[in-house]
Parts: structure tokens; C-alpha cells; sequence
């Protein structure tokens, strides 16, 4: 058995290199993500593993009690079965229980889960030229960001074209007009996400919709250069207030001055989990529990361990929602979405430009399904990201 390790920055590419090296014959025996890439380990002479792991130890003599039998020469024939009845009674040890002639050797139940597994990865590799690959569909959405258990599990549910659609529109938690019913809500993520231009989109939103007296804006990020002048700009344009909260009691008392207003949107810090001004922001907003919801804004295209990652920094605080930006830049947000339905955690709003307010929308399964394109689906000469459809931004937003 000859076992290797690949990484690489693509499932495809490293299935290119395992074909070319190991042959149509290597069997993938794990495969993970790791910090930018995959990493893939294979074997090849699988029959030959299985055979040797499947197989029943024979349990050891015991020699205390059994005489050794004398060596027989090579040559010798086999006794009689008379001589055999004459010849003294010999202790011996029992012989190990072994398979009948042609039976197949037990093998343990999670031995032989693991061998339905490295089956089905088997089978994914095709025989003949070219790279080893997924059914088109498939691959369209490995490509895109999601996992291959996870594109198999759609194609599997869903058969035919249209299949990531129903998915979406089965599995991905949407909340329809998370902001109908006013509130607070304060808008958390890592630094660069877009949480400052996020927050002017809705506000401008809102400002349309209910006009400039029912919409405030807080910031807490006094630490980035320009952070509270940005926002400053916006409010200036909305005609809304900007006030800037450097710590949980001032935070509170903002609260309380804009409590007659519908929508108060609070700007956070966006800083490296290991800055302890993170923790400092992030037990404020825990001290506001009921009075503020959390909206994560997190940007689309990252790979699975970010948004792990992610999730461990925000575990100890509530999120009521979830914001992906920044999609037309981003090839492949597939993990993005996996990543909220593996936690049930509904998606408010997506953004694809940096437009106010045009560039964000709510999040529906036809919207989220434009993004990946697949087999049998739509025009080949469509844009991937037939957005900004909304009208032209009726507020002077230009210059910013």
C-alpha cells in the first residue's frame, strides 16, 4: 500500500495531480479544508488494505500446556488416518475459529462504514482520460463554495435542473423584512466586511420608507481613522443624527434619547479576535441584551474554517441575523450559505456593490440562486451577477 498526502488550492487540482501519480486506481481516504486549500490524503492497492484490515487476528497459542510438535520434513507424506487414531492424545491449545472456505472475514461495523465511505469517493473518480471529476452539476457547485457531501446531498433531493434552487428554498433560513418591525440593531463582523456602508444602505432605506425622523445612527468605532467621519457623511445626507457611544453606559443613554425613533442602526468595531478592545465592545452589547438585536455582516467567498472561525468569536453573543456583502466581488460564496444552514441562522440581507441604497437586497432562493449558475439552467450568455436592477438611487449618493 502506498499512502500520500496533497494539498492544494482546489479539489480539481489536486485530483489532477493524484491521477497523474498514483493512477485511475488511488482511493481518497480523507479530505478536509485547511488554511487556503483542501487537503487530500490517498492509497492506492485498496483491495489489498481492505483485505489485510478486514481480516481476524488468530489468537496466539498456548504454548504453557501444548508439547511442541516435531518439524515434519518437507518431503514427508501426511499420516493415516489409522496412524493418527494410534498416536498418543497431545494436549493442545485451540485453534482460532476461522472462516469457512470462501466466507467473507467480519469486519467491524465502523470499519465497514469506512469502507462504504472511501467506496463512494471511489466511485467519483472516473476511469479514462482526463481529471477525475464530479457530475457537471456537481462540480458547478463544489466550485462555487460548497462541499462536495453537500452538492451530492442537492442533486440527490433535488434531481434535474433547478436543483440548487429547491435546495436553497428547503434548507437556507430567510428572514423575508427583518426590519418591519423597527427596533435597534447593532451590526458586528470583522474588519473590511462593509458593516459602515451596510448600515447606510438601510438607512437610506428606511429613510425613503418612514422619512428622516424615524431613523438614528450610533457608532462605536472610534478607533478606526475616518470611521465616525464616514458615518458623519452619511447622516449629513439622510438628514439623520450620528452620534458616537466610547463606552456601555454612553451607549445606553443614546439608546434612551433615540427610543421615539423606529430604527436606531449601531456601527461596531470591526478588530482581530485577539484585541481586547473586542471583548470590551462585545460585553457592551451583551449587557443589552432584549434591547439590541445582532446582525452579523460577514463577506461572501470565504472558505468554510473562516466562518468557523467566525462563529467561535460571536458564540457568547445572540445574532438575530445575517448580512453577506460584498458579492460581486466574490466567485464562490457557496461556503458562506452552507455555513448558515449548518447553523439554522437566517440571512436578512445581501450586497453587491457599493452603491446607497440600490446595492443590497433582501435574500430569496431566485436571488441567491443567480449566483450559480447550473447544467440545464438559463441563458449561457447571462451575467453571473445580473444585479443593480433596482432603480436609480433616488438619494445623491455619489462622491462617498
Amino acid at each position: 500500500m502506498k499512502i500520500k498526502r496533497y494539498t492544494g488550492t482546489s479539489s480539481r487540482e489536486i485530483l489532477q495531480r493524484m491521477r497523474r501519480e498514483l493512477g485511475a486506481d488511488a482511493v481518497i481516504l480523507s479530505n478536509r479544508e485547511i488554511v487556503g486549500g483542501v487537503e487530500i490524503v490517498a492509497a492506492i492497492d485498496f483491495e489489498e488494505v481492505k483485505s489485510v484490515l478486514g481480516r481476524t487476528p488468530a489468537a496466539p497459542r498456548a504454548t504453557a500446556v501444548a508439547a511442541p510438535r516435531p518439524v515434519a520434513a518437507p518431503a514427508r507424506p501426511a499420516l493415516s488416518a489409522a496412524a493418527s487414531a494410534a498416536a498418543p492424545a497431545r494436549p493442545v491449545a485451540p485453534a482460532p475459529i476461522q472462516p469457512a472456505a470462501g466466507a467473507t472475514p467480519p469486519v467491524p461495523a465502523e470499519m465497514a462504514r469506512l469502507f462504504a465511505e472511501m467506496a463512494d469517493l471511489r466511485r467519483l473518480l472516473q476511469a479514462g482520460g482526463g481529471a477525475p471529476t464530479l457530475p457537471s452539476q456537481q462540480a458547478s457547485l463544489v466550485e462555487s463554495g460548497f462541499s462536495a457531501a453537500l452538492a451530492q446531498t442537492c442533486a440527490r433531493e433535488f434531481p434535474g435542473p433547478g436543483a440548487l434552487k429547491s435546495y436553497l428554498r428547503a434548507h437556507l433560513p430567510v428572514t423575508a423584512d427583518p426590519l418591519a418591525g423597527g427596533g435597534a440593531h447593532a451590526f458586528i463582523g470583522p474588519t473590511g466586511a462593509g458593516k459602515t456602508t451596510t448600515i447606510a444602505k438601510l438607512a437610506a432605506r428606511q429613510v425613503l420608507r418612514h422619512g428622516a425622523d424615524a431613523v438614528a445612527l450610533i457608532t462605536l468605532d472610534t478607533y478606526r481613522i475616518g470611521g465616525v467621519e464616514q458615518l458623519k457623511i452619511y447622516g449629513r445626507i439622510l438628514g439623520v443624527p450620528v452620534v458616537v457611544a466610547r463606552g456601555a453606559e454612553e451607549l445606553a443613554r443614546h439608546l434612551a434619547a433615540f427610543s421615539g425613533r423606529r430604527h436606531v442602526l449601531i456601527d461596531s468595531i470591526g478588530l482581530s479576535p485577539r484585541d481586547e478592545r473586542l471583548k470590551e465592545q462585545l460585553a457592551w452589547l451583551r449587557g443589552l441584551d432584549g434591547q439590541v438585536g445582532n446582525v452579523l455582516v460577514m463577506t461572501g467567498g470565504m472558505t468554510k474554517p473562516f466562518y468557523q472561525a467566525l462563529s467561535r468569536l460571536y458564540e457568547h453573543l445572540a445574532v438575530a441575523g445575517c448580512v453577506i456583502t460584498k458579492l460581486d466581488e466574490s466567485g464562490a460564496p457557496g461556503a458562506a450559505l452552507e455555513w448558515l444552514m449548518e447553523r439554522a441562522l437566517p440571512l436578512w440581507f445581501c450586497t453587491d456593490g457599493q452603491g446607497v441604497p440600490e446595492d443590497i437586497h433582501a435574500a430569496d432562493s431566485g436571488y441567491l440562486a443567480r449566483l450559480f449558475p447550473e447544467t440545464g439552467e438559463g441563458d449561457a450568455n447571462t451575467p453571473i451577477y445580473p444585479f443593480s436592477s433596482a432603480p436609480g438611487a433616488p438619494l445623491a449618493m455619489q462622491g462617498i
